[in-house]
């Protein structure tokens, strides 16, 4: 199957609405859970940037898109965002707000140090071990500010659903 796109989430729930929209049907569970659909491929790495470097290998290895998404949770030091707020971390211009985002490997809870607007676990990976040739998008959705606590997947799930119709245009068939 040619696959144009390639879907990256680090979390099974940021993935089912995905997977449901684009009506994609479970290729692998291991070593990732891979889906494939009309010209697109999904890959759910795990939170991390270990995690997402090694999907983001493996799923190179099976496919050569020439876009490339990540679509995740990540929290916001501006308590002033409502959660569920969709941005777009590498495009501005896109009718989508932009935001800064950095990745940090464990969960941020104090944004003295951090010097943008998200922070999420896979953002920064996700673009360094793309090929400069595939078009990347990173499209993060506020899921909290900074809390100890884990956003629930119900909510996780619903988020990423209602914004699936503001990026989907970027994903190539």
């Amino acid at each position: 199957m040619k696959i144009h796109t390639l879907i990256h989430t680090a979390l099974v729930a940021e993935a089912k609405p995905i997977i449901g929209h684009f009506k994609l049907t479970c290729k692998a569970k291991q070593p990732f859970n891979l889906y494939e659909g009309d010209g697109i491929a999904l890959i759910v790495s795990g939170m991390g940037s270990e995690n997402t470097q090694n999907a983001l290998v493996y799923a190179l290895s099976l496919y050569e898109p020439c876009v490339a998404i990540n679509i995740g949770i990540a929290g916001c030091v501006d308590k002033t965002v409502a959660k569920g707020t969709l941005f777009c971390t590498t495009h501005e211009g896109l009718g989508i707000p932009f935001a800064s985002c950095s990745s940090h490997e464990k969960a941020v809870e104090n944004a003295l140090h951090v010097k943008t607007t998200l922070v999420d676990m896979e953002a920064d990976t996700f673009i360094q071990i793309l090929p400069k040739n595939i078009e990347a998008y990173v499209f993060k959705i506020v899921s909290d500010h900074l809390e100890s606590s884990i956003p629930n997947k119900t909510d996780v799930g619903n988020w990423i659903g209602k914004s699936i119709k503001q990026w989907e245009k970027y994903v190539r068939r």
